[in-house]
């Protein structure tokens, strides 16, 4: 899993995106813009995943992305849980179990791998993680959480705010922000919901302030 990583050696800018969907939007986005970045992409969901392989093998940029097949969580060590894949939207699927407009759309429930990301980082070479995505619905702070001391080397973070409504035991918005703000960070853009609920925050985004807001600010116009 890990262990197949190999960033190029001329390549610094690391970018992480946690739960790909089925095509990987974000992934691909970056690497066909900035050719100094290398990605790695996380998905659990075993269609989106086959679909992502698919996605990238035929780009240009392959040898700039690793994928791994396994959800993210605040683990002291990679180990399995139960994940739902839903059938209304793939991107929907989550390792909380959903309830209210959700809880009927359950496809299946299958084990996956589960790694925490200072696993993924105390086995690699970096100095500086330049945008973090997270995307997991519901689970987005346990992910931050599971940097534990990678965290002050995270540039930049995009994450899902809230949906605490649609699974059990997701994590709030007001609790993700926290504690962020709690370690240093700077909330500096909502976003917020599609027409049938444009009023809800879907997601957010944080700097982190060990670093100058010139190098965050120039971070922001290329992605």
């Amino acid at each position: 899993m890990l262990e197949d990583i190999k960033i190029p050696d001329n390549i610094t800018d690391i970018f992480i995106d946690i739960g790909l969907s089925h095509n990987m939007p974000f992934s691909m986005e970056w690497l066909n813009t900035n050719s100094d970045i290398f990605v790695i992409g996380i998905e659990p969901n075993r269609n989106n995943f086959a679909s992502c392989q698919n996605h990238l093998s035929r780009s240009s940029h392959k040898e700039r992305c690793h994928l791994i097949q396994a959800a993210v969580s605040d683990v002291d060590s990679p180990t399995k849980d139960t994940f739902y894949a839903l059938t209304v939207d793939s991107g929907t699927s989550s390792l909380h179990k959903p309830k209210g407009r959700f809880s009927n759309n359950i496809e299946s429930t299958y084990e996956v791998d589960v790694i925490s990301l200072s696993y993924l980082l105390d086995n690699i070479s970096y100095k500086v993680i330049k945008h973090l995505k997270t995307d997991t619905q519901g689970n987005d702070l346990s992910v931050i959480k599971s940097l534990r001391s990678h965290l002050k080397n995270v540039m930049d973070i995009y994450s899902e705010y809230d949906e605490s409504e649609d699974y059990e035991t997701a994590n709030s918005g007001e609790e993700l922000e926290r504690f962020l703000l709690d370690n240093n960070f700077e909330r500096y853009e909502y976003i917020y919901g599609n027409r049938q609920r444009p009023e809800k925050i879907t997601d957010v985004r944080y700097a982190n302030l060990n670093f100058p807001r010139q190098t965050i600010k120039t971070l922001n116009s290329s992605i």
